[in-house]
């Protein structure tokens, strides 16, 4: 089962799905689309519910969904994935840093240090001024951005981790993934980093074509890699 978290934070995932729900779907993976707190969904009560919280709010309802499918039988606990693009690539990094439970992930435009994001993406002063995330421009400001960084976690972080970065993004900068990238070679977890050239923020939607073939494949295959490894062998077993 694949948690895909949707960007934003006040994006929303509607009834029809996405492309990569579809692709997914159709290799055999289970993909669970939660609209948590500060979607676009359930009115503005719902969506500041996340406000500034990111990385507690919206981790607490990503993981009561799984733990629901879970319950139900409808997830195995130990072939548990996560991903996302945007605030998602933030969750999906956040999460794997917070959790051991997901046996893969992939990232893809997250955001690894507020701090840096601030000043390098374009319009991260008005955003972390409207939503009240904070600013390094005073110790308070610089913890808080801190307190909600990935890259804070990074020493935690076990599951593989697949980054996806579109070179040219000015949204999610490509240096403020690299640093969660460095990190965790240093710390020697298994992670790899794909830079795609002459891409923006989107690359998904309106990327070159063989690009965005390209980055749906490397998802599907790092999944196959890590989610159903072993998988034949005890299903064989059992038969």
């Amino acid at each position: 089962m694949i948690l895909h978290v949707h960007g934003g934070p006040t994006g929303a995932w509607s009834p029809g799905g996405t492309l990569d729900a579809i692709a997914l779907c159709a290799a055999g993976y289970r993909v669970l689309m939660p609209n948590i707190r500060g979607s676009a969904t359930f009115g503005g009560p719902w969506v500041r519910g996340l406000s500034a919280s990111w990385g507690k709010a919206d981790a607490e309802d990503a993981m009561a969904a799984v733990d629901g499918l879970v319950a139900r039988g409808l997830a195995d606990p130990q072939r548990l994935g996560v991903m996302g693009l945007s605030y998602g690539g933030f969750l999906t990094q956040w999460l794997i840093g917070v959790t051991d439970r997901f046996a893969a992930a992939v990232a893809e435009n997250g955001v690894a240090n507020q701090a840096s994001a601030w000043a390098n993406s374009y319009f991260g002063v008005h955003y972390n001024r409207r939503a009240g995330l904070g600013d390094p421009l005073s110790d308070e400001g610089m913890q808080a951005l801190w307190h909600s960084s990935p890259l804070r976690n990074a020493s935690r972080i076990h599951t593989p981790l697949l980054m996806l970065q579109a070179e040219e993004d000015r949204v999610c900068p490509a240096s403020d993934n690299e640093q969660l990238f460095t990190a965790l070679k240093v710390l020697g977890r298994e992670v790899e980093l794909i830079l795609y050239p002459d891409e923006h923020h989107e690359m998904k939607s309106s990327g070159r074509p063989d690009r965005r073939i390209d980055r749906m494949e490397r998802t599907l295959a790092w999944f196959d890699r890590y989610l159903r490894r072993g998988w034949a062998t005890r299903s064989a077993t059992s038969c």
